[in-house]
């Protein structure tokens, strides 16, 4: 079911997570309202089960009862009593208590199952929503926010929020229905003894308050702790080659053991604060059934206001919200740690989306004159990365770009797809400034192929025709491989195309990678394409086999390449040279050599014996 993500609350960012929450909640609501009836009826069939202690113990001393529960009581077992057959009626008094209990039973297993259903389909719509939702985010989120931290809020905290759930719907209403219909009971009974029972509410109040806001900050504490303690496990599966290669396995391990040290230390405190609520309630619970033992055992022997199975009656109805009373008191408790994980959740609901960002109107079906960058600069946080840049790449020209590490040349082709937007300056797509156009229609135009190449472990059909499940034929998923020069050893795997590749593709080479992600760039087929150093990692076969298939990928395309291997890049259309952010030469790779600059250094670099790029 899709879930619409609840408003960001703009003030009382606390006091609204619950309402929040609520909005998931809300798609379900018939499951809440069963939960709830099943729960208050229940609750009054669980409170009428403990009077019933009162007409038999009337029937067992042969004592009638008096007041106002006895009255009740008349008209609603009064046929099942009869004075002159005490055993009998003790029979029916004891037949009523076991009917009760099962159909009090009864309701409580169909309210625990409605419950149930309740809480992991709220769970899986708040975590499918906050799936969504991360995907649309900017890069920039990603690159301040850890892997681990993701990973802890999608799949961690979204369990432990529906915690709040499950205590609020199912076992408080139940307790609280206990409570207050026990209450209600005991002021018919004797509202003097009723309101020293009640002494315990504020007082358990009162004692717990510090102990609820020492827990919730405790909470969101070790949420991030766990956050750091998946990041360092993520990290290390997947650089796991590295950790071998340099012996860090120590270095590792001993990370590892600091961050669960602390998880572990942060987790003790908590405990440790989370079960005081147990001993406090009981304690007070149990001071006050004394002090109404004793007031109750005043009003029968000296006041006679009261009798002694009526007294004992209401001592039992009292010990019965006893329990129900100390789970209530640990409500809060287990919000707290719910709530905690809401917070970090919604903090990612609230973070802005591309989409909302986007506030291109205009739409663009291809790519007819070219792509321009006016006067373009742009930084991240307040640090320059681009200064003042400016070119034209016409369709169907094949602009380089090259320079040290650090230069710009990532981020310069970011800006095309508009995964940054400029700072100042524009980026222009046949004349219109790309953040006029919709993201959609922007990126349907570019197709990218990196070093870093994305494999998902799934069969290489669906890694071919991500993202387009049943729009391309065989025929045209085979032709495309074949262009990348994948083919053949598509075939020759286990099951060919439809062979699961494992996860990053590990079943693969690094130039079978590269194949396949050309292969996919070949497929969708769209006019603008950038290469970012998609044979840098290559060995001197596995590049050829590359760099034929970029060959074919090239044609037509307006496209845009980062090299460090000049030797690919000879017969560009132009060549762009950066230098801390800036275009310091730019023109074909004759030209640039013969300027002996920038570009004549680089090349020496590469061939220094005076062997040409070729």
């Amino acid at each position: 079911m899709e879930v619409t993500r609840p408003a960001p609350a703009s003030a009382g960012w606390r006091r609204g997570l619950y309402a929040r929450l609520l909005a998931f909640v809300r798609p379900h609501w018939w499951r809440m309202t069963g939960t709830i009836a099943c729960n208050l009826v229940a609750a009054v069939l669980d409170v009428f089960t403990v009077t019933l202690l009162i007409p038999f113990l009337s029937a067992l001393f042969g004592t009638p009862p008096v007041g106002p529960v006895a009255d009740v009581h008349r008209q609603l077992i009064g046929r099942f009593l009869d004075e002159a057959d005490r055993m009998g009626s003790l029979r029916n008094i004891l037949l009523l208590i076991m009917a009760a209990v099962v159909a009090k039973n009864l309701l409580i297993w169909v309210s625990s199952q409605l419950g149930a259903t309740l809480q992991e389909y709220v769970t899986r719509d708040l975590r499918n929503t906050l799936y969504a939702h991360l995907q649309r985010l900017p890069l920039p989120f990603f690159t301040r926010m850890k892997t681990g931290q993701l990973l802890a809020r999608v799949l961690n905290d979204t369990q432990q929020t529906k915690a709040v759930i499950t205590e609020a719907v199912t076992r408080s209403i139940q307790n609280a229905a206990v409570v207050l219909t026990a209450i209600v009971v005991l002021f018919r009974i004797s509202w003097q003894l009723t309101l020293v029972a009640l002494v315990v509410a504020p007082l358990l109040i009162g004692l717990l308050q510090p102990i609820l806001r020492s827990l919730r900050r405790g909470h969101r504490r070790l949420s991030n702790q766990f956050g750091d303690m998946t990041a360092v496990v993520q990290e290390v599966v997947s650089g796991i080659r590295l950790v071998k290669s340099f012996g860090g396995e120590a270095w590792e391990e001993a990370r590892f053991r600091e961050a669960s040290n602390r998880y572990a230390r942060g987790l003790r405190r908590v405990t440790r604060l989370s079960q005081l609520a147990i001993p406090i309630t009981e304690t007070v619970g149990t001071a006050v059934a004394v002090i109404v033992l004793w007031v109750g055992a005043r009003l029968v022997l000296e006041g006679g206001t009261m009798d002694g199975q009526t007294l004992i009656g209401f001592l039992a109805l009292v010990l019965r919200t006893l329990q129900p009373l100390k789970q209530l008191s640990q409500v809060p408790t287990v919000a707290a740690q719910s709530m905690a994980a809401a917070e970090r959740i919604f903090e990612v609901l609230d973070a802005e989306s591309e989409q909302d960002r986007d506030r291109g109107t205009r739409e663009t079906a291809g790519l007819a004159q070219g792509i321009e960058f006016d006067h373009v600069t742009f930084a991240y946080d307040e640090a320059p990365v681009l200064d003042d840049v400016s070119f034209v790449a016409r369709k169907g020209d094949v602009t380089a770009i090259v320079g040290a590490s650090g230069s710009g040349k990532s981020t310069l082709v970011d800006l095309i797809p508009r995964f940054h937007d400029p700072v100042r300056g524009r980026v222009l797509v046949d004349g219109v400034d790309a953040r006029e156009l919709s993201l959609r229609s922007l990126r349907s135009l570019t197709a990218i192929v990196s070093q870093d190449t994305v494999v998902f472990n799934d069969t290489v059909r669906n890694n071919l025709a991500y993202g387009a499940e049943g729009r391309y034929t065989e025929d045209q998923i085979v032709a495309a491989a074949r262009a990348a020069n994948a083919h053949e050893f598509i075939l020759q795997l286990p099951a060919g195309y439809d062979t699961l590749l494992g996860e990053r593709g590990t079943r693969l080479s690094g130039g079978q990678r590269q194949r396949i992600a050309i292969a996919r760039a070949l497929l969708v087929d769209r006019p603008i394409l950038i290469l970012d150093e998609a044979t840098s990692a290559l060995d001197t076969e596995s590049e050829r086999l590359v760099q034929e298939a970029i060959d074919r990928l090239l044609r037509g395309r307006t496209v845009f390449v980062i090299a460090h291997r000049l030797s690919t890049i000879v017969n560009a259309t132009q060549i762009l040279v950066l230098d801390q952010g800036r275009i310091v030469e730019r023109g074909t790779h004759d030209d640039l050599l013969k300027r002996r600059g920038t570009y004549h250094r680089l090349h020496v670099l590469q061939f220094p014996r005076g062997g040409e790029a070729a």
